[in-house]
């Protein structure tokens, strides 16, 4: 295993990821951010925590927040005339913890374009969590306690915002397998077994350079 590994992990709503991240991180030994980070974004910069959590991976027009435009998104490669309104600046803060913790060592994060903040970062690997509809719907109706029509809902609409979100910040697009490292079913695999799998592939014998 290389000395410093930084993993970034993108998911569909119910795939499972959450699991997957919390046993891979205590396998490896490293810190997992998730939830977390908007703890640390918030205190790092004097931020309300409800704030944060308010513009967390859904982008939302500057009509809408009420935050003066001017800015460019710095993270995109072409000019488009998208202009820093107030998830923007979130998510500039954020991306700043993102890498303040990537410097500091091994970690795991989750969600919040980590792949397109660290994406010129040589030990970041990128990995997408995805499951059949079914297995999502079964997952989040055990985890959250709600019906199939909520679980089915709520699929729908956490996607789509993840997918608007991490598109807004990167030229690549969210959920296909040429942006990640990685793409795993988690439907067809048992959670152990993509935790030991991708222990072995990110053995510094498996990997190139």
């Amino acid at each position: 295993m290389k000395q410093r590994l930084i993993i970034c992990i993108s998911r569909e709503y119910g795939s499972g990821a959450r699991l997957i991240s919390q046993k891979l991180g205590e396998r490896l030994g490293i810190n997992v951010y998730d939830k977390v980070l908007l703890e640390k974004v918030s205190k790092e910069h004097d931020l309300s925590e409800d704030a944060v959590a308010k513009v967390d991976e859904k982008p939302v027009g500057w009509f809408d927040m009420g935050f003066p435009r001017g800015i460019r998104n710095p993270y995109r490669d072409t000019y488009d005339a998208l202009y820093y309104v107030l998830n923007d600046k979130v998510f500039y803060l954020q991306a700043e913890t993102i890498k303040k913790l990537a410097e500091e060592g091994s970690c795991i994060i989750v969600g919040r374009a980590a792949d397109e903040v660290l994406k010129d970062d040589p030990d970041m690997v990128s990995i997408f969590f995805h499951a059949e509809r079914a297995d999502r719907i079964k997952r989040i109706m055990e985890y959250e306690k709600i019906d199939f029509q909520e679980a089915d809902r709520k699929i729908d609409k956490i996607d789509k915002s993840r997918q608007n979100y991490h598109d807004y910040y990167s030229s690549k697009k969210w959920g296909r397998c040429s942006t990640y490292n990685l793409s795993i079913n988690t439907s067809v695999f048992d959670t152990d077994c993509i935790v030991e799998a991708i222990l072995s592939l990110l053995d510094a014998s498996c990997r190139n350079g």
